[in-house]
């Protein structure tokens, strides 16, 4: 027995099969049908052996219907007691029938099967603990423990999973990536993210989600190595935690040979994205906009990743894995915390409308864990959304302990679940679904690399930043920790700076150079591009950072070093000297430490050598800390 209207999924999946059963249609029906039939009985039994009132005109009548009600008796006696009998029996037999199993008790209050612990006022959701309905289905059993009840971060049902996929885009790519998990080949997942990828905050990178992705991938798809047959794995890569702008910048799939799936984890961060320099046109009051700034650099990965082929079209997920916390609190003393100012702003800060947005248009699928989580914190009103012993889903039970945006590491397993639960749903539709598809429908970035007219980008910078990567550019990247070799040879001068990690995990390289009295000196080689565009990206921070200033010229010694020791005593882009030099200020209000870039005003024509030479500048009192560092993450030649 199968309803057509639940789309029962009858693929076999590691050997297991879900068995549709008629009991929970035909056992109530039946008990319903015997009731009535022995209600029935009941009145035809009472008519004959009831008593009945009698007139003396009826006399004689009544006395012959008494004596056909004795005779007839015994028979419906006998059938009223079988009916009584059989009612009972079949009760019996189909609610044995129709009663759930352990692994079907759902929260009916909800309509849901609930995973996850309940907590303080939550405790009381009685029928709601049985987390196996779903979890068998998602999880496979080597992993369920960590998936338990207690160790995430808050009661996850099902309908929350569903409401975590609001774009469903083109999956002709996903489709493709499936295929390659059934047919066990391995595959190479890459993490594009900020600091909530890297696990800021959940403990580290081990315990962040992509490893917990990717150890959920190993265990529900294993694979085998193409050169021998035996137990292979999928490998999951990230790169340096930052925004949509410097991974436009640096852009690190570069680096890799084979890519299979991109997750692209930019909601937070792209509402630091500085400033919009790769612009090409008056973009006019548009470009001061956070929400504008943060569209055209995440297109401008999108058009980059639909013309990636590692060696195959890449399958990509737009992942909204957080939102910005402190947008919500009441804190006048901090603009990010004012809730004045943030009210007047578009989205609150909030980057997810525009990821949804330019996701939907260009048919990438949206995967999202902020969509619902963000509702169920501010549902009752700001009081409960800052207050974890109140309410799990707060924005406080959910972010580390004086943070607004870092999920706990319990936090990261429900991303991970997140994901998990999405990627199963799709292989459903891959293996059942049989409608077919217009012509129109299909991926024409992936067939034919024909990619839709820009959004934001004008002509000429999709050509300059988009088409002309497949000619290749100029880069040296200092931000790679395994890219020395690739650059060493071009430095043509170095007084003072050194190439380093400077974070806690020493994964965040880059030219550094620190020194309050500023005049370090550090140049290299480089030749002119196409179109004559010289890039420049570095970090800007809130402490302890400075100014440097950087000019081009043909000579490898340092012809500016007087202006290199003269104190700066405001952040503005002045340009000076014979030479053209230009201030790179590193040097901002916001409380974080995020990379940006400036393009030089100087052009170098295509063919053309120069010298491109830095030098930081002395320590001022108009600087936040004692501190005067500048770090320098590469040079890109359009």
């Amino acid at each position: 027995c199968e309803h057509s209207s639940t789309a029962v999924v009858k693929k076999q999946h590691h050997g297991r099969q879900k068995q549709p059963s008629c009991a929970p249609i035909f056992g109530p029906l039946l008990i319903v049908l015997n009731s009535h039939w022995l209600i029935i009985q009941f009145w035809i039994a009472a008519g004959f052996l009831g008593p009945k009132a009698s007139s003396k005109p009826q006399e004689k009548d009544a006395r012959t219907m008494m004596a056909s009600k004795k005779r007839n008796n015994p028979l419906m006696l006998g059938i009223m007691i079988g009916s009584i009998f059989g009612s009972i029996t079949t009760f019996l037999v189909m609610n044995t029938a129709w009663t759930p199993t352990r692994s079907q008790t759902t929260d009916h209050r909800r309509g849901n099967s609930l995973v996850g612990t309940t907590k303080h006022d939550f405790h009381n959701m009685s029928g709601a603990t049985n987390q196996s309905s779903f979890l068998e289905e998602v999880i496979p059993e080597s992993l369920r423990s960590l998936y338990s009840q207690e160790q995430l971060q808050f009661p996850v049902t099902k309908s929350m999973l569903r409401q975590s996929r609001p774009i469903i885009g083109n999956n002709q790519r996903l489709h493709f990536f499936l295929k390659k998990l059934q047919k066990q080949q391995c595959t190479t997942v890459v993490f594009m993210g900020g600091s909530i990828t890297r696990g800021h905050g959940a403990g580290g990178p081990s315990k962040a989600y992509p490893p917990l992705f990717v150890q959920w991938l190993n265990e529900q798809y294993p694979c085998l190595n193409n050169n021998n047959g035996t137990r292979g794995v999928h490998i999951g890569k990230r790169t340096t935690a930052q925004n949509s702008q410097t991974s436009f910048i640096g852009w690190p799939l570069d680096h890799y040979d084979e890519i299979d799936l991109v997750l692209l984890e930019f909601n937070v961060n792209d509402a630091f994205i500085p400033d919009l320099p790769h612009a090409l046109e008056d973009k006019g009051w548009n470009e001061a906009m956070m929400e504008y700034k943060s569209g055209w650099y995440y297109e401008a990965i999108l058009r980059r990743l639909l013309l990636l082929r590692k060696p195959d079209p890449v399958a990509i997920i737009t992942f909204n894995a957080d939102y910005n916390g402190d947008s919500w609190l009441n804190n006048t003393e901090q603009p990010r915390r004012n809730i004045p100012l943030n009210r007047k702003k578009l989205f609150r800060d909030n980057n997810e409308p525009m990821k949804i947005w330019l996701s939907s248009l260009y048919e990438i699928p949206v995967i999202s864990a902020s969509i619902w989580l963000l509702p169920l914190a501010s549902k009752q009103g700001l009081n409960l959304q800052f207050s974890p012993n109140r309410n799990p889903y707060s924005t406080t039970s959910w972010h580390v302990e004086n943070d607004s945006f870092h999920p706990r590491h319990r936090g990261h397993l429900v991303l991970a679940l997140v994901l998990a639960y999405n990627i199963i749903e799709e292989e459903k539709i891959m293996l059942n679904d049989s409608q077919q598809v217009a012509d129109i429908e299909r991926d024409f970035s992936a067939e034919k690399s024909l990619l839709r007219d820009p959004v934001y980008l004008s002509p000429e910078e999709d050509d300059t930043y988009i088409r002309a990567r497949r000619g290749g550019q100029d880069l040296i990247d200092f931000t790679d920790s395994g890219g020395e070799a690739n650059w060493r040879g071009r430095i043509v001068a170095n007084d003072g700076w050194t190439w380093m990690a400077d974070n806690k995990d020493k994964d965040k390289f880059g030219i550094i150079s620190d020194d309050k009295a500023g005049g370090q000196h550090f140049a290299v080689k480089i030749t002119g591009g196409k179109h004559g565009i010289v890039e420049v990206s570095f970090v800007i921070s809130y402490v302890n950072f400075g100014i440097a200033i950087a000019w081009l010229d043909d000579q490898p010694t340092n012809l500016h070093s007087d202006e290199c020791k003269e104190e700066i005593h405001a952040n503005l882009p002045v340009a000076r000297g014979e030479h053209v030099t230009q201030r790179l200020i590193a040097v901002w209000d916001e409380h974080v430490s995020v990379p940006t870039v400036n393009i030089l005003r100087h052009r170098l024509h295509e063919g053309d050598e120069a010298t491109l030479h830095f030098c930081l500048t002395p320590h001022s009192y108009i600087r936040h800390g004692e501190g005067n560092k500048f770090k320098l993450l590469g040079v890109r030649v359009f």
